[in-house]
């Protein structure tokens, strides 16, 4: 199997859902997650109801319900990662609320506090009007006084990551993933391409292959801050990886925290 993920279409993540977090192991989801609350508690310290938006398998918002007294809804556009996300929350007793939603046409008859997203989910929109979309949504499911913070990647972070994404390992006994990237400058269209290898219970005869392609835009600060001004927010703020420093033209990661304007 062969695919293009786009968060319009709704076989998103279908084959790697199962196996996401398998992929995603050398992740540190706790700093990231701490590092979220403190954005949270610097700039909305009531905050109570969040809405995580790309919340894959739900890993940061399980997270995020243990670091302070937060009502979380978790929504992704691939029904699949969202199955994965509300077992999870079974084994866990969790009380996070699951939805199928769009980021760019939420449609949730509520406002929320906090609504964030991270992961680089920004970068999987790949025009200004997509982005747009996307903050204009975002507005209208803002509690007055409300923040959205999110993060994305730039040029200079693919051009230095690039040769580290390459890489061949067992994810599982059974499954062994091969993960190509390659970062097209001029488009600015980043590529990784991985292949999924499912053998038989002894390790030896291969039972499947499918292969999905993820494609995302990198942005400059420049840019998300003029779609920010375009749009019904405003910017608060703009971090640099994972600091409270300000974020500048040469930064490799931003996180902007935006409220209404």
């Amino acid at each position: 199997m062969v695919g293009q993920t786009s968060i319009s279409d709704g076989v998103i993540y279908h084959k790697l859902a199962p196996l996401y977090d398998q992929i995603m192991r050398d992740v540190d989801y706790e700093d990231w997650t701490e590092y979220v609350d403190s954005i949270i508690q610097y700039h909305h310290p009531g905050a109570i109801t969040l809405l995580e938006l790309a919340c894959g398998t739900g890993t940061m918002a399980l997270m995020l319900e243990h670091c302070d007294h937060y009502k979380i809804t978790g929504t992704d556009a691939s029904e699949s990662m969202i199955a994965q996300a509300r077992k999870k929350a079974a084994r866990n007793k969790s009380g996070i609320r699951w939805l199928v939603q769009d980021m760019r046409r939420l449609d949730i008859d509520e406002r929320f506090d906090v609504v964030y997203m991270v992961f680089d989910s920004l970068n999987y929109l790949h025009d200004e009007r997509e982005v747009d979309a996307l903050l204009k949504s975002v507005a209208q499911h803002l509690a007055d006084g409300g923040i959205f913070l999110f993060d994305f990647t730039t040029p200079s972070h693919s051009t230095k990551i690039l040769p580290y994404l390459n890489n061949t390992r067992n994810i599982t006994p059974r499954h062994l993933m091969k993960r190509s990237s390659s970062y097209d400058a001029e488009q600015r269209l980043h590529y990784n391409h991985f292949s999924i290898i499912k053998k038989d219970r002894t390790g030896g005869k291969i039972q499947e292959t499918f292969r999905e392609t993820h494609i995302q835009k990198t942005w400059s600060f420049s840019e998300i801050k003029e779609r920010i001004e375009e749009s019904p927010l405003r910017l608060l703020a703009a971090y640099e990886d994972f600091e409270l420093d300000c974020a500048t033209e040469d930064s490799d990661r931003i996180t902007m925290v935006v409220t209404h304007g």
